[in-house]
C-alpha cells in the first residue's frame, strides 16, 4: 500500500473543527470525492505517529486509510504543532481541497441545486493523540537534550488540561 504524503498549505480554526487546506487533494483524490458525491458511505480509520526525517526534523503525521488500500498521510511540521492542541479541543478536522470554499464559504443550499464540496470530515480526530503523547514522553525522557520532543510533549500535555470554551 502506497500513501501520498502531503503538507497543509493552510491551517485554521472554525467553531466546530480545525480546517486544513491541501489543494492537491482535489485532483489526487477526485475518485474518492466522486464516491462521496454519489452517496457512498466510505469507512475510514486513522493513526497518529511521530516520524523523524533524514534531516532529523520531527514531524507529526496523521495517517488516513480507507477501503481498497488507499491512504493519505498528512504531515505537520514543528510550526504547525500548536494546532494539535486545538484538535483535541475541537475533536473534528476538515480537509479542504478547494480554496474557493474557504474564501467564499459553503453556498446556501437554496442557491445551489447540488452542493458537492471537495472536503473530508474526520470526526474524533483527537483519538490516538494520547498514545502519541505517551510515545513522545518516553522519547523525551531518554533524549532530554532534544527540545522538539519536550516542546511537543508540552503541547500535547497542555491541550489535555486546557478548558474548552463554548460560544
Amino acid at each position: 500500500m502506497q500513501k501520498q504524503v502531503v503538507f497543509p498549505e493552510f491551517l485554521g480554526e472554525s467553531e466546530l473543527a480545525i480546517v486544513v487546506v491541501i489543494s492537491s487533494l482535489k485532483q489526487d483524490l477526485s475518485h474518492l470525492f466522486e464516491r462521496f458525491h454519489a452517496g457512498e458511505e466510505i469507512d475510514y480509520w486513522f493513526n497518529w505517529h511521530l516520524v523523524v526525517t533524514d534531516t532529523a526534523e520531527y514531524l507529526v503525521v496523521l495517517e488516513l486509510e480507507w477501503d481498497q488500500g488507499e491512504g493519505l498521510t498528512v504531515a505537520f511540521s514543528r510550526e504547525m504543532w500548536e494546532f494539535l492542541g486545538l484538535m483535541i479541543q475541537k475533536e473534528n478536522l476538515v480537509l479542504l481541497a478547494d480554496w474557493q470554499m474557504l474564501e467564499e464559504g459553503a453556498p446556501v443550499m437554496a442557491e445551489v441545486a447540488e452542493f458537492k464540496p471537495y472536503a473530508l470530515l474526520i470526526r474524533d480526530v483527537d483519538a490516538g493523540l494520547d498514545r502519541l503523547y505517551d510515545h513522545v514522553r518516553e522519547l523525551a525522557e531518554v533524549n532530554q537534550e532534544i527540545e522538539e520532543l519536550t516542546e511537543l510533549m508540552l503541547i500535547l500535555e497542555g491541550a489535555e488540561s486546557q478548558p474548552i470554551t463554548l460560544h
